[in-house]
This record gives structure tokens, C-alpha cells and sequence, in this order.
């Protein structure tokens, strides 16, 4: 009898905990806008090494003068030269706001800064019919320092992740002055498909 009220006791206790752990931070769902179409996923395979270095050329989308931003970075990691496309396009205005096909050098990278809060589908589309379909989501443009990672392998694979310093936003002030967010951890979100 005992060992069913506390085996009871400790699930619901677990479930508890992790359902606030679980839920996205800060997200009011009379607050936060729902996007009509779902978002393909943000990574996708895993990239053990990206090394992209000094980006060739950059893109902005948005207004820079804003503080939040977010970046995606896409990579030709292959010896040769080639020409990649690449297309944003903003989910709610159903509008291409990037779409362009730039030749990349050997290992060169592209920048992309975002700056206007939106969800995004990001296409990369390398020589071959390989097109990889991301999503971008609105709450990646926010005070964390966050990036897109996209790797273009020599076979014209595509991997992706995301990475976040996950600070914890501050926007209010205090008495002394602005309270300065430390970082509280640091997220590699990939996709799980290979």
C-alpha cells in the first residue's frame, strides 16, 4: 500500500517538474502570434566541424539599427567553386525577402542578419537537385546571440543546426541601472534525421 502512494506520489512530482521544464520560456498563448503554416524543421542531420571563417559576402534583412538579431550562415565546404541558392522567404507577408544564387569560393561562407521578427523558410539549393527546406522561427531574433548553421558538403548533402548562447533576456532596469543577463547555458539544437 505504501509503495503505490509513494511510487503515485514521486510520477506525479516528476511529471509536474518537467512539464514547466518542458514548456517554452516566456510564452503566453494570448501573446505570442500562431503562424498559419507550420515551420519545416530548424536543423537538420549533425555537424561535428563547421568551419566557415570570414563570410565572402553579407546579407541583411530588416532594419540593423535594431539590437536583436539573428544569423545564418551558409558554408561551402568543398575544395571547388560553386554556385549555391539560397531564398528567405517571410511566412506570414508569403514574400521572398532573400533569393539569390551567388557563386562561393572554395570553403566561403554567406552571412545572412536578420533583424525583423518572423517566422522564415530558408531554402539552400547547391547545383544538385539535394534542396534542403529550414525553418527559421521569430523568437530566434531576440537578445541571445544565435545562428543558423548550414554546411554544403562536397557531395551537395545539406546539415544545419542551431546554436544559441540562451541568455536570459533582461530588458527592465533596476535602481542601479540595467541588470546585465548572464549566460545560463549554451544550446545546439540539430534536427534528429540524418
Amino acid at each position: 500500500m505504501r509503495r503505490r502512494r509513494l511510487l503515485s506520489l514521486a510520477s506525479t512530482l516528476a511529471f509536474g517538474c518537467l512539464s514547466g521544464c518542458l514548456s517554452p520560456t516566456g510564452s503566453d498563448p494570448d501573446t505570442r502570434s500562431q503562424t498559419p503554416e507550420s515551420l519545416p524543421p530548424s536543423g537538420y542531420g549533425t555537424i561535428s566541424e563547421f568551419d566557415a571563417g570570414d563570410p565572402f559576402e553579407t546579407r541583411r534583412v530588416g532594419d540593423p539599427s535594431e539590437d536583436h538579431h539573428h544569423r545564418v550562415v551558409v558554408w561551402n565546404d568543398d575544395s571547388e567553386r560553386r554556385s549555391i541558392g539560397i531564398r528567405l522567404r517571410d511566412v506570414d507577408a508569403d514574400a521572398s525577402v532573400l533569393d539569390a544564387a551567388p557563386t562561393f569560393p572554395a570553403y566561403g561562407s554567406l552571412l545572412v542578419e536578420v533583424y525583423r521578427p518572423t517566422d522564415y523558410v530558408l531554402d539552400v539549393a547547391p547545383p544538385t537537385d539535394t534542396d534542403r527546406t529550414l525553418g527559421i522561427r521569430r523568437d530566434f531574433v531576440d537578445c541571445n546571440d544565435s545562428a543558423t548553421h548550414v554546411a554544403v558538403r562536397p557531395d551537395s548533402s545539406i546539415r544545419a543546426r542551431v546554436v544559441s548562447t540562451a541568455l536570459a533576456c533582461n530588458v527592465g532596469s533596476t535602481a542601479a541601472g540595467a541588470a546585465e543577463a548572464t549566460p545560463a547555458s549554451t544550446a545546439n539544437t540539430t534536427g534528429d534525421r540524418a
